[in-house]
């Protein structure tokens, strides 16, 4: 195929991705049936608009309300019970949208480093918007009750994997919780459902998570500090329990509970003794 050509010459790569997010910033947002406001043409978990794509669209972003929704019930509660919302790595609004068909805008705050994105859901689905940055150790987003960051860490490398870690907790109020995926065992068993470049790295990676906990390899079209990454369980416990110590106490781990392939964990920051 004329994209796997394009792959392997990273200048080439980058070229044409830039040529497409420009066409995608000039191309009005769409409506698409079984998907609650428009669908941005930048929206790259957007893959096209057939049929079959836009169930799955809608599916994986309604699964994430199913787990959040799941999150809550460990904690005793309900999505009504959360005042204030953080999507934290919104992009163009995947996510959101499903969220929001149960809670109100004025509720949410989206945050990402991709500004289209952040200003496309405050503009189209009213919610606050707050542009992140790439180096996370300098990102303060403020209290919540409820933080959610679907693949983010997923892309991270090990001084960010670290900050995000910091961060999601540092972001939560007195009996808030945070939901984040990883790729864990089974992504390190099937690096192949990535792409063929990474199965072509299979021991490379699994050596590497066994002996560090993490392994992250560069996008080859992106120059923006952003790549693939592994975390095996041991890394992102102990280091949320370096960071957090006793305040944060682990909520919810369920492998490969994110579309079958992504680990999912929940932390709940301990509410004040009474």
């Amino acid at each position: 195929m004329i994209t796997e050509v394009i792959k392997r010459h990273r200048r080439l790569h980058r070229a044409a991705r830039r040529a497409r997010f420009a066409l995608g910033h000039l191309v009005p947002p769409r409506r698409f049936d079984g998907i609650p406001g428009r669908v941005h043409y930048n929206d790259f978990m957007f893959i096209d608009s057939s049929p079959d794509e836009i169930a799955s669209y809608a599916e994986r972003g309604r699964n994430v309300v199913a787990l959040i929704e799941e999150t809550l019930a460990a904690a005793g509660k309900e999505i009504e019970d959360v005042e204030r919302w953080l999507d934290f790595g919104c992009g163009y609004g995947r996510v959101l949208r499903f969220l929001l068909e149960r809670v109100p805008p004025e509720r949410v705050v989206a945050s990402d480093v991709i500004a289209e994105g952040v200003e496309f859901c405050r503009s189209e689905f009213g919610v606050t918007a707050i542009r992140s940055r790439a180096e996370l150790a300098s990102v303060e987003l403020g209290s919540f009750d409820f933080v959610y960051a679907i693949s983010v860490i997923t892309h991270l490398d090990e001084r960010n994997s670290v900050d995000f870690l910091r961060l999601v907790g540092d972001s939560l109020a007195a009996g808030g919780i945070a939901l984040f995926t990883t790729h864990g065992e089974w992504s390190l068993a099937h690096p192949g459902h990535y792409g063929s470049e990474y199965e072509a790295r299979a021991e490379e990676i699994e050596a590497a998570v066994r002996e560090r906990g993490i392994f992250y390899v560069p996008y080859d079209f992106a120059a923006d500090g952003y790549g693939m990454t592994w975390h095996s369980r041991e890394f992102v416990e102990g280091t949320m329990a370096e960071l957090h110590g006793a305040e944060l106490r682990p909520l919810l781990f369920k492998p490969r509970g994110l579309d079958g392939h992504q680990d999912v964990y929940a932390y709940r920051r301990e509410p004040p003794a009474p």
